[in-house]
């Protein structure tokens, strides 16, 4: 705990100070600056150190890198790449250092195409979780620490492979290529006000490598008994075996936003399917998301409120490892972690129907020039909440309903960079008084 607060005021003092750093250089540059329509026909160039935290995955490094062509008629721009090479070190219990996450990969955006009716998105990735968290299903499953009746001077070997009681190794190469189709659109200079058809396609090839001795291990075994439970828990616990993916999405998208990256007006909802024929393993299914976002302006950008409300439910043989994700136009974990439900672990909850809800308070405040480069710094409160069945109908283990408990609560606070029109850099803090867990996270986007 004390670990987590010296690392999260470290990194805010460094990041503040590179910004007072860069707005002195800038102001002692400059008797009168520019600030000013920015030219319509640019281009944007963008590269940073991936240096960063995330309570779950620890302190992460690496580059990226963005590039983005604005020209008249196009919206958000013409076109935009995005380059990352990234890893993570955390300190392991009981020894040094270990690299549980690995990530990298190459976005693509083309909002322009077919006199801009036509806008395709594509990721070209790599990632390897070595700490893909596994706690059961339904939202009363529990976080058991076995790590706690060990001692480590005594055992250390033991005391190492309980902390990863909870945890697998979970390596997936991906393509993901999403086609948004303009249907209708009144949009204006100011604001958008436009309808789009989604339609893609998201391929893995998962490798799931469980722990000796971990939970998935032990219910993977369990599911040879022949029991109630084994049956119940076979229904659940799909995917276990190296298996491809392949996911067709489809589904309309409405976007009244007036800032694709930092909205202060508007909304934008995805109403989506997404569904697997089962090439390998049987893995058969549809998900249905309903993921909507409003933004209000209180005091233009100085003050404006967000809300984001997300239902998800998984119908069929979907594989375990989707049952702690939701979305098809951009998939995230959830609910647990940094893009969801911050303060709790990430994928601490799985079931095939979630709930999630984050409200936001934002404010952007300071503007600042860095020679060609424009800067805009703010800062959100937040309180997060979800809630999570194991299945459409109620689920019990061992003589015990797993769904069980209330809303799963997070809440805090952070900072927020944007990097001329597209690059948004995010820091937030947080605190979940449900689960006793504190989480800080550095990313790259709003959470929404």
């Amino acid at each position: 705990m004390h670990r987590h607060r010296s690392t999260t005021r470290a990194l805010a003092v460094l990041v503040l100070a590179c910004l007072c750093l860069l707005a002195g250089d800038a102001a002692a540059k400059r008797k009168k600056k520019d600030t000013g329509p920015q030219n319509p026909n640019r281009t944007e160039f963008g590269a940073l150190p991936a240096i960063n935290y995330d309570t779950d995955l620890g302190f992460g490094f690496g580059a990226i890198a963005s590039v983005a062509r604005f020209a008249t008629g196009y919206r958000p721009y013409k076109w935009r790449l995005e380059l990352q090479a990234y890893a993570t070190v955390k300190r392991a219990p009981g020894k040094g250092a270990e690299f549980p996450f690995h990530d990298d990969y190459l976005n693509m955006d083309f909002p322009g195409l077919l006199e801009n009716r036509l806008r395709i998105t594509a990721r070209v990735g790599f990632r390897k979780f070595a700490n893909t968290g596994y706690y059961g299903f339904g939202n009363d499953s529990k976080f058991d620490k076995p790590w706690e009746s060990i001692d480590p001077d005594e055992d250390l070997a033991a005391y190492q492979a309980a902390h990863r009681f909870h945890s697998f190794d979970h390596i997936y190469p991906l393509l993901l290529v999403n086609t948004r189709v303009r249907l209708w659109d009144r949009s204006t200079p100011a604001q958008r006000k436009r309808i789009e058809a989604l339609v893609g396609l998201n391929t893995t090839y998962n490798i799931v490598r469980p722990y000796p001795g971990s939970k998935l291990e032990q219910d993977i075994a369990s599911l040879d008994d022949g029991s109630k439970d084994a049956q119940t828990l076979g229904k659940l616990l799909r995917g276990t075996d190296p298996a491809l993916l392949m996911v067709l999405n489809l589904g309309l998208l409405f976007d009244t936003r007036d800032h694709e990256f930092t909205p202060t007006r508007g909304t934008f909802t995805e109403l989506s399917v997404r569904s697997s024929p089962g090439v390998q393993q049987d893995l058969r299914y549809a998900a249905f998301a309903l993921n909507t976002a409003w933004y209000k302006a209180i005091v233009g950008e100085y003050l404006s409120f967000a809300i984001r409300g997300v239902a998800d439910v998984i119908l069929g043989d979907a594989p375990f490892y989707e049952l702690t994700r939701f979305g098809a136009l951009q998939p995230r974990d959830g609910p647990g972690g940094g893009w969801s439900l911050r303060g709790v672990p990430r994928q601490r909850y799985s079931g095939k129907v979630k709930l999630i809800q984050n409200l936001e308070l934002r404010s952007m405040f300071w503007r600042f020039n860095v020679g060609k480069s424009r800067f805009l710094v703010g800062a959100v409160g937040f309180l997060d909440a979800a809630r999570i069945w194991a299945d459409l109908r109620g689920t019990e283990l061992a003589g015990q309903s797993v769904d069980g408990g209330t809303f799963k609560v997070g809440t805090g606070g952070g900072l927020r960079v944007r990097w001329g029109e597209t690059l948004v850099i995010r820091f937030d803090g947080a605190y979940s008084p449900t689960e006793r867990t504190p989480g800080f996270y550095v990313d790259i986007g709003q959470v929404f």
